[in-house]
């Protein structure tokens, strides 16, 4: 108690916020019935103990799984997500206090609850990798700005560290390198013959290299994922979608940049760009824009459509970025000024977002999976295979992992390994027991069949059929859904 009554106004309201910020977004996906996709997809991942998954390196997946197989209860994964945010907020306070005052920097932290990725994003999409990088982005740039101020070897293997676990979690984190490479090789040339970088190269290489390994034995194949996503556009899709791309980086910060435009405005001030273009302007200008340009060159050389949300989690210096660019004197009324429009942000998201999760009925946020998963085993499989235990299920990913994870038996899931051996699948083995495989359309569920169970004879004729079950809102209010499904029977 002596602690807390020893802080500034500020301080107070600053751990206030975080507190705030940890709870709300915490809570607000108990609303559901079930765990957004990506988080369902990462307990599967962690759950098979292996240094890859189909897309991403394993990190986010173990780390999901740890999350929830102590107590299953879907509210520990939501507090993993938003621990790792507030560590991610505490490491860019901690970077931006070398950069402008102490209110300064948690004002940096403060406007961020106005970009998307801090609210909405992570509360729609739970945990995933993405998140992890909300954490390790921050921490990476404040490591590797200590070691340009100071040299320390603490600091060298705290960064080698952060930045092999962040690697671990998704090959992203190079595009940040590149842009700490650009600035050493502008400012700290030094750098590259100094013997503490080459040492924590060593240590992030170490950490990664079990991923490596099993990369490289399995002929890189998650790496198809990325190229899957980067469906071929023309010259006029091209221009549409960089346009496109700008445009969304601006309506995921529109938020922050208000904030900041009204404490402006309230305070009176021009807006006036800082004039001393100095190493730190340089070092916060290269560290957001290059991930950024690097996202855009990758969409125009491989004529592909990168998504938007792959460059938001790199605007984590926004906040700082405006107060060290744009100079403004800040007092506490200002300060509380601030505070109030994140609250009113936070608030606006949050009624706007627990409405839509309430009132939705959508099979993403409200699958009665007891329901689905009791009538297909009991009521399908069992009529046309017997006895013979339900152990593998396959298809569309949103009707297929809630069963996984959820049922009692767990089934196994037929990931899409795009045309290679699974590392994790047990072909005998699901020959002999056959499989269930869900989708949404009657031919997609007919394909994912022949993709699941290549084993299959050619002439073998698979059968679609559907299944309808009613999904209730929160208020109750009831959707009809139908599914397709195919049944790959047992054989020899």
């Amino acid at each position: 108690m002596r602690f807390w009554n020893d802080l500034k106004h500020e301080n107070k309201v600053f751990y206030t916020f975080l507190a705030i910020h940890l709870i709300v977004w915490t809570c607000i996906g108990l609303i559901r019935t079930v765990l957004p996709t990506d988080s369902l997809e990462g307990i599967y991942w962690g759950s098979l103990h292996d240094f890859g998954t189909p897309k991403h390196p394993p990190l986010a997946g173990w780390l999901t799984y740890l999350a929830w197989i102590p107590f299953k209860k879907d509210f520990f994964v939501y507090l993993l997500s938003q621990t790792f945010i507030i560590l991610g907020f505490i490491y860019i306070y901690r970077l931006a206090k070398n950069f402008v005052d102490e209110n300064k920097a948690m004002l940096s932290v403060i406007i961020l609850e106005g970009c998307w990725c801090y609210s909405y994003i992570t509360g729609y999409y739970g945990f995933n990798p993405d998140v992890v990088l909300l954490f390790t982005l921050p921490a990476i740039t404040f490591y590797f700005y200590q070691c340009m101020k100071e040299n320390k070897t603490s600091d060298w293997i705290k960064l080698g560290l952060i930045a092999g676990f962040s690697f671990l979690d998704k090959y992203q984190t190079g595009l940040l390198i590149i842009a700490m490479a650009t600035w050493a090789f502008l400012f700290r040339r030094k750098t590259f013959v100094n013997k503490k970088f080459y040492f924590a190269v060593i240590i992030a290489f170490i950490i990664f290299l079990p991923h490596l390994l099993w990369l490289v034995k399995y002929d890189f194949f998650p790496l198809l994922y990325f190229d899957s996503k980067l469906a071929p556009l023309d010259l006029y899709g091209r221009i549409i979608h960089f346009i496109l791309f700008i445009l969304m980086q601006v309506v995921m910060m529109l938020g922050s940049l208000l904030i900041y435009s009204l404490l402006k405005f309230k305070t009176k001030t021009s807006f006036k760009f800082i004039k001393n273009k100095d190493e730190k302007f340089w070092f916060l200008t290269i560290m957001m824009l290059v991930p950024f340009v690097l996202h855009i060159v990758m969409c125009l050389i491989s004529g592909g459509n990168v998504r938007p949300q792959w460059n938001y989690v790199f605007w984590f210096l926004i906040g700082l970025y405006l107060f060290y660019t744009l100079p403004l004197e800040v007092n506490t009324k200002d300060f509380d000024f601030v505070t109030k429009l994140s609250y009113t942000i936070m608030l606006i998201v949050f009624l706007s977002f627990g409405t839509m999760l309430t009132v939705e009925k959508n099979y993403r946020s409200r699958y009665p999976v007891a329901n689905v998963f009791g009538d297909l085993k009991e009521k399908i499989w069992k009529h046309e295979c017997g006895t013979a235990p339900l152990k593998y299920i396959g298809g569309f990913t949103e009707w297929a992992y809630p069963i996984t994870i959820y049922a009692q038996t767990h089934p196994n899931y037929i990931m899409d390994t795009f045309g290679y051996k699974s590392p994790w699948l047990n072909e005998e083995d699901l020959k002999a027991s056959g499989a269930l495989i869900l989708s949404r359309h009657e031919d997609e569920v007919l394909e994912f069949a022949k993709q699941s169970c290549p084993y299959v004879p050619a002439d073998y004729q698979f059968s679609a059929k559907p299944y309808s079950f009613i999904l209730h809102n929160a208020l109750g209010m009831p959707r009809e859904y139908t599914i397709y499904y195919v049944i790959i029977p047992p054989m020899e």
